[in-house]
């Protein structure tokens, strides 16, 4: 695991107030430090999860991030993981939505995601940070009752 602290640390931050900092804030860190509102996240993972056009994707980029997944173990993290276009897929580490969703977790238990087949976007960012690389246990409750509802909506139409 020192692998995975030196690169989701690299200025060995202890406390979650200096993530904003503006030296971690100037980094560019791909796919590693995003910064944002989840109103805004959820805005962008649902159009995705609608076909991206509202952010100018075509079918072919939608396409990419639906398809059955490929991938080799994270080096980093150190477990099975699969990715489209470097979005996380849904694998046995992390369920969530159909096989046809991609999303991202972030830091301190915040995760989201798109999943076109359910037409959700989903985003959860907690209020206090946790310790959970992902699956926390306060942001799975609820995309598990999100999930849950749409599936109560689809049994109900």
């Amino acid at each position: 695991m020192v692998e995975a602290a030196r690169a989701m640390n690299p200025f060995d931050i202890s406390t979650p107030a200096a993530l904003n900092d503006p030296e971690w804030r100037r980094l560019e860190i791909p796919a590693g430090n995003g910064i944002g509102q989840v109103r805004d996240l959820v805005k962008l993972y649902g159009d995705l999860s609608t076909g991206g056009r509202r952010i100018g994707l075509d079918g072919e980029t939608v396409g990419a991030l639906t398809a059955p997944p490929g991938g080799p173990r994270d080096g980093i993290l150190k477990t099975e993981t699969v990715y489209a276009l470097g979005y996380w897929k849904p694998f046995d580490g992390c369920r969530f939505g159909s096989p046809a969703a991609f999303g991202a977790p972030g830091a301190g238990g915040s995760f989201a995601f798109a999943d076109p087949e359910l037409e959700l976007g989903f985003a959860c960012a907690p209020n206090r940070m946790g310790t959970h690389l992902w699956d926390d246990p306060r942001e799975v409750a609820l995309r598990d009752a999100v999930i849950e509802c749409t599936e109560v909506r689809a049994d109900n139409e």
